[in-house]
């Protein structure tokens, strides 16, 4: 038997909060293909996200349905489709209005299925909530809906809804809350799975009683239970308790972003656009060479300092830094909290474009001059040097912006709302601090990327158009789509075997196979051993000539190619049908 309808449930259909976001959105065009107008997305209604994301429509099927919702429980729902290219029909669930307390519902949660939340505070109650609203929204359409149905419940936020409607349950963690939790600590969450047991009391020493107690219920108690790679499935059997049915690895749509062609002939023009930057960062202080085809390199994601391998990285850098050879720079898009772009900065930006609207009103009459005077057969260079030192105007403008001399440029571009900065501890602790003799150059940007900043006026893709390659050293990463979205704007990348998308990459090609994507040994290695070999494939990329990364580029795009949801939705297929026949 095969599910007429999909209802796919989560907390990030139309509200961007993390990863699962773009994981659902990639996927909704497959699952368009398979199941047409009954593809249903449910979400949680965020006033300002629903603007951005979500377009209502009032004529519908189910005004009935939302109406006795409205009356009978304060549940408010709205109808219409998430704006993303596929369109999706979107119900969007507002509980704020609920008549249940939320208290009733956690002692329902505590009586039926040993859920202990009666000290959980409102991150843990306003998704409880919102779920039990969604499994009352479920079941009035599991009585209009025709067919067999499959519901999909993402994270331990949804998981509630599944005991209050009767359709077959597909529940997938992303990412288990205690391990997520153990993950950044001094724990070894890697020696405990090995064992096969992690201790349930660790989770009330590390504030995650009640979500972890939630997530394992729902693995337990859901028709099908499934995780996203096979690194997090044995983490899910050492966690909840519970081995996954299926493993649904997240798929990515690389034929959506633009062929190769056209990212190297965007790769020259965004990359010339980053070396304005970094000529108007860095050359107020000291020179830098920018004339070459100076390598440029990043890393991005949450700010999880050790579970994204940024420790890692920064001492990788040290290592490098120590060697000799061509200087490089290295971007840390890392999100933090942020008070502003440094004055500092900003002045530098802005001298910077002074001189550049300098050049760009001499340079018509330069021309002018230069045409007349070859063709005249006189010495151009006397005229132009009067055209463009006329009053003294270039002395001054290389006073002013040559005025730091002798000092550094700032290690971050921001200004921080904390004084103690884990990222920037380290890189002073480990001497990048971009002295003039520092081989590695360092940028830190913690603000998402966008074209309407002050400084670098690029959004995300745009910048890993322009670089050379991002840096993935993750030590915990259930799945890890920044690698292939790298490697899908043509860019090379570097992954690990603790990431489910580096296991997936060893599983299914050979170590030749992977020039564009390599795999950073973390699983059984010692800090040292995996910061030696991450120096050493950064040392790699620095040194490739322009045919190599060429080449590598080519085979980056190609090893992405092997997320495509044409090959890994079918996954999902199977998951539900599985839910259905077990039921």
């Amino acid at each position: 038997m095969k599910p007429d309808t999909f209802l796919e449930v989560s907390f990030e259909v139309a509200n961007k909060v993390g990863g699962i976001y773009q994981v659902l959105k990639s996927k909704s065009r497959k699952m368009q293909d398979y199941y047409g107008e009954n593809y249903i997305t449910i979400g949680f209604y965020d006033e300002e996200s629903a603007r951005k994301e979500f377009a209502p429509r009032e004529d519908h099927q189910f005004q009935e349905i939302f109406t006795e919702l409205e009356q009978k429980y304060g549940i408010k729902c709205y109808y219409g489709v998430w704006t993303i290219p596929s369109s999706p029909k979107c119900i969007l669930v507002d509980a704020s209005g609920l008549e249940k307390n939320v208290d009733e519902i956690k002692t329902k949660m505590w009586e039926e299925h040993g859920v202990d939340s009666l000290e959980a505070g409102q991150d843990f109650d306003e998704p409880v909530k919102w779920s039990y609203a969604v499994g009352k929204l479920v079941s009035k359409l599991e009585e209009t809906l025709e067919g067999e149905k499959a519901v999909q419940l993402h994270e331990w936020l949804s998981s509630p809804a599944m005991y209050e409607f009767s359709s077959p349950s597909v529940f997938t963690t992303h990412a288990t809350v205690l391990g997520r939790a153990l993950s950044n600590t001094d724990y070894d969450l890697q020696a405990a799975v090995k064992e096969g047991k992690v201790d349930d009391e660790l989770a009330s020493d590390h504030g995650v009683k009640s979500k972890h107690q939630l997530e394992k219920a729902a693995a337990r108690n859901s028709t099908i239970f499934t995780t996203v790679s096979k690194t997090t499935g044995k983490e899910a059997e050492a966690v909840l308790g519970e081995k996954p049915d299926k493993i649904l690895p997240n798929g990515f749509n690389v034929e959506e972003y633009p062929s190769l062609e056209e990212l190297s002939y965007n790769h020259t023009k965004k990359k010339s656009d980053l070396k304005k930057f970094l000529r108007a960062y860095f050359e107020p202080y000291y020179d830098v060479n920018l004339e070459e085809d100076p390598r440029i390199l990043f890393i991005s994601g949450r700010y999880e300092f050790h579970n994204k391998g940024v420790d890692l990285l920064i001492d990788s850098l040290a290592e490098l830094n120590q060697q000799p050879g061509d200087d490089f720079f290295v971007f840390i898009f890392v999100p933090s909290d942020v008070k502003g772009e440094k004055l500092e900065v900003l002045e530098n930006m802005s001298l910077y474009e002074e001189l550049e609207d300098f050049i760009d009103s001499v340079m018509p009459e330069v021309r002018s001059k230069i045409l007349n005077s070859i063709t005249s057969g006189e010495d151009p260079l006397e005229d132009i040097s009067e055209i463009v030192d006329a009053g003294g105007k270039v002395e001054s403008l290389q006073n002013n912006f040559h005025a730091k001399k002798g000092k550094k440029p700032p290690l971050c571009a921001f200004n921080l709302n904390y004084a103690d900065d884990d990222i920037l501890e380290r890189l002073n602790q480990r001497g990048l601090t971009n002295s003039e003799d520092d081989r590695v150059k360092i940028i830190f940007y913690p603000t998402y990327l966008s074209v309407g900043d002050k400084l670098l006026s690029m959004d995300y893709n745009d910048a890993i158009v322009a670089s050379s390659a991002g840096i993935f050293p993750s030590y915990y990463e259930p799945w890890g789509y920044t690698p292939v979205e790298t490697a899908a704007n043509g860019a090379l990348s570097i992954t690990t075997d603790m990431a489910g998308f580096g296991q997936f990459l060893k599983e299914k090609t050979d170590p030749e196979e992977r020039k564009g994507i390599r795999i950073l040994e973390r699983e059984d290695k010692t800090f040292k051993q995996s910061r030696d070999q991450l120096a050493e494939m950064i040392g790699d990329i620095v040194n490739y000539s322009k045919t190599e990364i060429t080449e590598r580029k080519h085979n980056a795009r190609k090893l992405a190619q092997l997320t495509s949801w044409e090959k890994l939705g079918e996954n999902y297929r199977q998951a539900h049908e599985m839910a259905v026949n077990r039921k």
